[in-house]
C-alpha cells in the first residue's frame, strides 16, 4: 500500500512540474509577470525540442506566468503595448485569486499525501477526491463570474473547467494556465532593451547585455535573419553609449543590402556592446 500511495503522489507532482513547461511556437517569444503584472523579458537560455523552444516556469511560484508573444524583433509598437498592458491588468486580480485558490489546494494535497502513510491511503483519496471536487467547483463558479475579464470564450472556459476536473494540477495551475495560451505582439527583445536601458546596477546590466546579446545571437540563426560575414560587406560605424540605451544609426549605406528586421538587429546589436 505504501508503494501504491507513493506512485499516486508521483504521478501528482509529475503532473504539476510538467504543466509548468510551456512549448514556445517557431517565430515566437515569451514574456513573463508576476503577482502586480509587471511584464519583463527573460534572456536566459532555453531548451530546444523538435524546433520548438521550452520554458520552465517556477512550479513553486503560482504567480510566475508567460505570456507568448508573436513578435520577437522590433520596436515595441504603442498600440500593441497598450492592448497588451489592458489584457494583463483586467486578468491579473482575477489570475491572482485563482493562483491563491491554487496555494491553498496545493498545501492541502501536501498535506494529504504526508497524511497518507499514517492513515492508509484510502481514507487520504476519499480526502484527495472530496478537496478536489469542492475546490474544482469554487473554480469553475468564479471562471463562469470572471470569463469576461479574461478575455475567454465561452468553449474556452468550457475545455479549461474540464481539464482542471480530470487533472488536479491544472487546477492548481489556472491562475497560470488561463493566460500562457493568449498571443500578442509586443516585441520581445524590444521590451528587453528597454528593461536594459532602465537598469542602474552596474553588475546586473553586463549580466543582463550579455544573456540579451547570446538570445539576439540564437534567434537570429534560428529565424533565417542571420547576415552572412562578408569582406565588402558594410560594417557598422559609429557605436552608440549603450548606458543611454539609443539604438542609434548606422547610415544608409550599411543598411541599404538589409531587410527591415535586420537592421533592427544590427542597431540592436550595437546596444549590446560590452
Amino acid at each position: 500500500m505504501p508503494s501504491e500511495a507513493a506512485l499516486f503522489w508521483l504521478v501528482v507532482a509529475a503532473f504539476f512540474f510538467f504543466d509548468n513547461l510551456i512549448i514556445v511556437p517557431h517565430g515566437c517569444d515569451l514574456l513573463r509577470f508576476g503577482r502586480r503584472g509587471q511584464l519583463r523579458y527573460d534572456a536566459s537560455g532555453r531548451l530546444t525540442a523538435a524546433g520548438r523552444e521550452v520554458v520552465l516556469l517556477n512550479p513553486l511560484n503560482l504567480f510566475d506566468r508567460g505570456l507568448v508573444t508573436t513578435r520577437c524583433f522590433g520596436d515595441i509598437d504603442p498600440r500593441q503595448w497598450r492592448r497588451t498592458r489592458t489584457l494583463v491588468s483586467a486578468a491579473l486580480p482575477t489570475l491572482n485569486a485563482f493562483s491563491s485558490l491554487g496555494y491553498a489546494y496545493l498545501v492541502l494535497v501536501v498535506f494529504l499525501a504526508a497524511l497518507s502513510f499514517q492513515i492508509g491511503f484510502t481514507p487520504a483519496l476519499v480526502a484527495f477526491v472530496g478537496l478536489h471536487v469542492l475546490v474544482w467547483s469554487i473554480a469553475t463558479s468564479a471562471l463562469i463570474l470572471w470569463r469576461s475579464r479574461l478575455q475567454l470564450t465561452r468553449s474556452e472556459a468550457f475545455s479549461s473547467a474540464v481539464e482542471a476536473f480530470f487533472v488536479p494540477a491544472y487546477l492548481m495551475n489556472l491562475g497560470k494556465r488561463l493566460i500562457y495560451k493568449k498571443r500578442v505582439a509586443v516585441s520581445a527583445l524590444g521590451l528587453g532593451l528597454r528593461e536594459l536601458k532602465r537598469m542602474q546596477d552596474e553588475d546586473e546590466r553586463m549580466a543582463f547585455t550579455l544573456k540579451m546579446k547570446n538570445r539576439l545571437d540564437m534567434l537570429e540563426m534560428t529565424q533565417g535573419y542571420e547576415v552572412a560575414e562578408d569582406e565588402h560587406a558594410p560594417q557598422v560605424t559609429d557605436p552608440v553609449d549603450t548606458r543611454a540605451g539609443d539604438l542609434g544609426s548606422l547610415g544608409a549605406a550599411a543598411l541599404i543590402h538589409l531587410s527591415t528586421t535586420q537592421q533592427w538587429i544590427q542597431r540592436a546589436r550595437s546596444c549590446l556592446t560590452i
